[in-house]
């Protein structure tokens, strides 16, 4: 099996803290990292913010979260399959806090991403994730915020055009609510987030979208192929990843290689483009399907075999 190098997610977190630090002229001493963590934790403002957002995130992503790494192979494949016309709740994903891996020869727009961080949140709960963030570093006082009542699609990366990343990292985020989510998939558009957030530039825009593009499509994926995922780390990844000393758990999600339909897909002619095509049939939301949302469940065609029994991975269903 053909090793690469991946871009793994980097702590946030850490680097936004060492850049006040650096602003400061403060020592890189641990004691000093903490404090600083601290004083951010209880600026009211601060937590309200998007950065606050991500700190809360990575927070709960270390104690609970997933790092998934897709096989080289597979991962810039799903980069050229088609979002086809979706109705209704049409996504899911597997975990509630998650970083990406990527290849490190993939880009995105034309650049190289550092990971992504995902996560997909019963968004009626984010206040008690903020408390339990928040508490957890004596921080007695939560967030003025109601949920959405919905799951809710968070996708951030670290800012790919940041000059000096070092002393102001900014990050890149988008959230979608499940009719968003719908919307993306047929118009491959993102809104203005509103609130504190920044409105995006074009090119940053751009990057953005197709890293939630790929997040959406291996979503996809992992719909139509459940088998493809499995624990541990990847024998596919040839570098360390940098938390792996705080023991967070690997997800790797390789292809199935004893597949034909979807052997042919990934081999194709790159004139012939494969794509998700959604079931909405409540046929396909039995059995160990039925807590999944309908609408959430997709199969791949190829475009190569189009036709009766051509489908790839779904068995046919008897009236």
């Amino acid at each position: 099996m053909t090793q690469a190098t991946y871009r793994h997610y980097p702590s946030f977190t850490r680097r936004y803290v060492r850049s006040v630090m650096k602003m400061l002229g403060l020592p890189k001493k641990p004691k000093v990292e903490a404090e600083i963590f601290r004083e951010m934790v209880h600026d009211e403002q601060m937590v309200h913010s998007i950065n606050g957002e991500i700190l809360m995130l990575e927070w709960h992503h270390g104690r609970e979260g997933r790092v998934v790494v897709p096989e080289p192979s597979l991962s810039e494949w799903l980069q050229t399959v088609q979002l086809s016309k979706v109705q209704g709740d049409a996504w899911s994903w597997p975990w509630e806090f998650s970083t990406l891996s990527f290849p490190a020869r993939q880009t995105f727009h034309g650049h190289q991403v550092d990971g992504a961080l995902v996560a997909w949140v019963d968004s009626t709960t984010l206040p008690d994730r903020y408390e339990s963030f928040l508490s957890a570093h004596n921080n007695p006082h939560g967030v003025d915020m109601k949920g959405i009542g919905d799951p809710w699609l968070i996708v951030a990366i670290h800012n790919p055009l940041d000059d000096k990343p070092s002393l102001n990292p900014t990050m890149l985020r988008g959230a979608f609510k499940p009719s968003q989510i719908t919307d993306f998939i047929n118009r491959e558009a993102i809104a203005y987030a509103g609130g504190r957030a920044q409105p995006l530039a074009d090119e940053e825009g751009m990057i953005l979208r197709e890293v939630v593009r790929y997040v959406l499509s291996l979503g996809m994926y992992l719909s139509a192929y459940p088998e493809a995922l499995s624990s541990g780390v990847p024998a596919w990844m040839k570098n360390k990843h940098p938390e792996a000393r705080r023991g967070v758990p690997f997800a790797q999600v390789g292809v199935d290689r004893e597949d034909r339909e979807l052997r042919v897909a990934m081999t194709a002619p790159h004139t012939v483009s494969p794509y998700w095509r959604q079931l909405r049939d409540e046929r396909f939301y039995r059995g160990k399907w039925a807590s999944h949302r309908r609408g959430s469940r997709y199969v791949l065609v190829s475009g190569y075999e189009v036709g009766a029994g051509k489908t790839v991975g779904v068995a046919p269903v008897e009236p």
